[in-house]
């Protein structure tokens, strides 16, 4: 459990979640590789069929397969996508899930966090369909729309069991007041996550670069990938499960109802 239930500035939120990750890192990661790999396996499979010509690597160290043929850049595409999609939100509602636990002092055992986590899934798959949607439309309008999308539905997958808008409209009532201190949060766990994406993909790059084979760089790719959702992933969910009950604290006294619990 993370002592002293008080609101916290931005760099003691990242410190809470550092602890929080520390604490159940190893069960976070065995639990997510139980769809993590298995996945990769299957979207390393489609990029060998579609066999890319080479990689980009975008400001987030996030890479993309680049291909001659516009038919199967769009399959693939379309194929990583959607998988990417329904395996980050199990990972979202899995690890949120576990880490809430370790916040309160609450130990349900892994077990029943994941099969928590799947009765969650559709709920959780909708907030982060809606959430990219949103985000998709900020980023049209203006580059940093992005990012403020992001911090007004930074908490609507934690640990709260509600329908997908209820979800959506709770996220914003508590972040709303508090949207500065929110978006400082995101963008500092963003930047500390892209740190490991960046080195992954721009060693990728670089083997590209030096002539890699597409069937190398396809497998690259998939290890990549998989390594860093497995590593980040838990993270992310740490920090948003610090900032969900900073919120609460500031706005809701959570810390004198689990004082007043105890």
């Amino acid at each position: 459990m993370v002592p002293e239930l008080r609101p916290r500035g931005i760099g003691e939120i990242l410190d809470a979640a550092v602890a929080l990750y520390r604490a159940r890192f190893g069960e976070l990661v065995r639990y997510a590789a139980i769809v993590v790999v298995p996945v990769q396996v299957l979207l390393t499979v489609v990029l060998l069929s579609a066999q890319p010509d080479h990689f980009t690597v975008s400001f987030n160290g996030a890479t993309t397969p680049q291909f001659d043929t516009s038919r199967a850049e769009l399959a693939a595409t379309f194929v990583v996508l959607v998988v990417g999609l329904l395996t980050h939100a199990f990972v979202a509602a899995l690890t949120t899930r576990v880490v809430a636990d370790e916040y309160v002092g609450y130990d349900e055992g892994a077990s029943q966090a994941a099969r928590t986590a799947a009765r969650r899934y559709l709920a959780v798959l909708g907030v982060a369909f809606l959430v990219a949607l949103a985000q998709l439309v900020g980023l049209l309008f203006c580059f940093v729309g992005s990012y403020a999308a992001q911090a007004l539905f930074a908490v609507a997958i934690p640990v709260e069991r509600r329908p997908v808008f209820a979800a959506m409209g709770r996220s914003s009532e508590l972040t709303r007041t508090h949207f500065w201190h929110v978006l400082g949060v995101v963008l500092s766990a963003a930047i500390l996550t892209s740190i490991l994406n960046v080195a992954l993909a721009a060693g990728l790059d670089a083997w590209s670069a030096h002539g890699g084979s597409p069937t190398s760089l396809s497998i690259a790719q998939g290890l990549a990938n998989g390594v860093a959702l497995l590593v980040t992933a838990p993270f992310v969910a740490a920090v948003i499960v610090a900032l969900y009950f900073d919120l609460r604290i500031r706005d809701e006294a959570f810390d004198v109802q689990m004082a007043l619990a105890r």
